[in-house]
Order: structure tokens, then sequence, then C-alpha cells
């Protein structure tokens, strides 16, 4: 199971994609004489991605990740400077081939758009998302009164009884307010 790689000037390669993914990776930036910690990705040649740079498992089978008998460029994959806050960003995938179609250089200025764009509404829904602390909640709910949808007060905090005198049920930081306000009041 073998695919084609171009690079350069016109250049290309058969890789066998019968191996992991790791050891196919290190085949390519050799063959391409790449450094070999630069990140890089494979197109299709209508310019689809991969993502092979976003790949978990690199002992996982390249053949997992692309087609046997296709065709790939490879694409250096350009993300913010380190030590910046936009050291995760996707700024550019840049063709590592001499004079390539401009339909394959839209495609991956699109694609770059399109995950930065993601991974920015991805960070905004984690921020939001942040639940309050427990010792948040019960501070801002002591001394309130819950009222039941008939706008009577339904639960009292500080007595820790519903309207009708039967105990409420408590846990945790509550528990231990409520013990300690009863142990204050017996003094």
């Amino acid at each position: 199971m073998f695919i084609t790689i171009k690079h350069g000037d016109n250049q290309q390669f058969l890789a066998n994609i019968n191996c992991s993914f790791l050891l196919l990776m290190h085949y390519i930036r050799d063959k391409a004489e790449l450094e070999k910690t630069e990140p890089i990705d494979l197109c299709e040649e209508n310019g689809t991605l991969k993502l092979l740079f976003l790949v978990k498992f690199p002992e996982d089978s390249a053949s997992k990740f692309l087609t046997p008998r296709g065709t790939y460029y490879i694409c250096r994959v350009e993300r913010g400077a380190p030590g910046t806050k936009h050291e995760n960003g996707y700024r550019a995938f840049h063709p590592v081939f001499k004079h390539p179609p401009l339909d394959l250089i839209d495609s991956l200025r699109n694609q770059c758009d399109f995950l930065e764009r993601s991974r920015l509404k991805m960070l905004r829904s984690q921020d939001g998302k942040k639940p309050p602390t427990m010792e948040a909640l019960l501070s801002s709910m002591a001394g309130q009164v819950v009222g039941k949808s008939t706008g009577k007060a339904g639960v009292s905090a500080a007595s820790g009884t519903d309207e009708d005198g039967s105990p409420r049920k408590l846990t945790g930081a509550a528990k231990a307010r409520m013990e300690a306000s009863r142990k204050d009041k017996h003094r």
C-alpha cells in the first residue's frame, strides 16, 4: 500500500503506508529534507488537509489516515509564536511545492481560517462554562429565602426547615454550618 508524495520543484516519491504513522512522518521529513521537528501535514491534490499534526497516537497505522494510491502534497504547519497568547493558533499551511496551484493555496487558507475560528470558539465556550465552586454557591445562598412558585417563603436557610416545619435535607458545608449555628444557639 503506497502513496505518492509531491514536494519541492516537481519532485515526488512513493511511501509505504503499511507502517506506523510516526515512522511514515520521519521517512517523509527525511526524503523531503525537512527538519525532524518541523510540524508538517499532508493534503490531497484538491487541498484537503489530513490534519496529521493533530494525531494523538503516533503508533497507529498510517493506513488509518491515508488512502492507498493517493497523491499528497507536503505542507508546513505555521503556528503562533511560542510564549505568546497566540502560540496555539493556526497561522498558515504552506505547501512545500514550487508553484502550487492557486486553488490549492485558497483551499489551505480557508481550512486554516476555519481551524482557527473553531479553536477560538472552543476556547470561548470553555471560559463561559466554568461552574461556580460549591463554597461560592453556598455562601451566596446563605441567609437567603428561596420562594415557591406561590411567592411564599418556602425554605428558610437560617432554620433549615420547610414552611410546614419539617427538616430540610442538607449536605456537605451547609450541614456543617447548620450544626455550628445550632451549637451557638445552645451556648
